[in-house]
């Protein structure tokens, strides 16, 4: 098993499973297929392909989130899969934003900074 996990801004944090059997369960739920159980059943399934596959000591979210999405699809649980795959490109998307965001808000900043130096 995993002691840490490599965040999307590669910092470390404690590796935790219940994040997954969490994830995958907010899913099923979401989309009424399955219940906790399954879902521990599932996350199960993705930590011992996360064992097998991930070659690193310490994966990435992606990595994991990959094998989820994998798993999912293996599942008979198609719209779970369907809605998991749905939640992670909107996040992406948000992420994106919001990065961008930052980067436009921080140059208008540093315009309006250089304009009081020249000033």
């Amino acid at each position: 098993m995993f002691d840490t996990i490599k965040k999307r801004n590669n910092s470390e944090e404690t590796f935790d499973p219940e994040k997954i059997t969490n994830a995958i369960s907010k899913a099923g739920k979401a989309t009424g297929e399955f219940d906790r159980e399954t879902a521990q059943n599932l996350s199960t399934q993705v930590l011992e392909q996360a064992e097998v596959r991930i070659e690193t000591s310490i994966p990435g979210v992606e990595e994991i989130q990959d094998i989820v999405e994998e798993i999912l699809l293996q599942s008979p649980y198609k719209r779970t899969a369907k809605a998991y795959i749905l939640y992670r490109a909107q996040h992406e998307g948000i992420r994106d934003i919001v990065d961008n965001a930052n980067v436009r808000l921080m140059d208008q900043y540093l315009e309006k900074l250089d304009w009081q130096v020249k000033e």
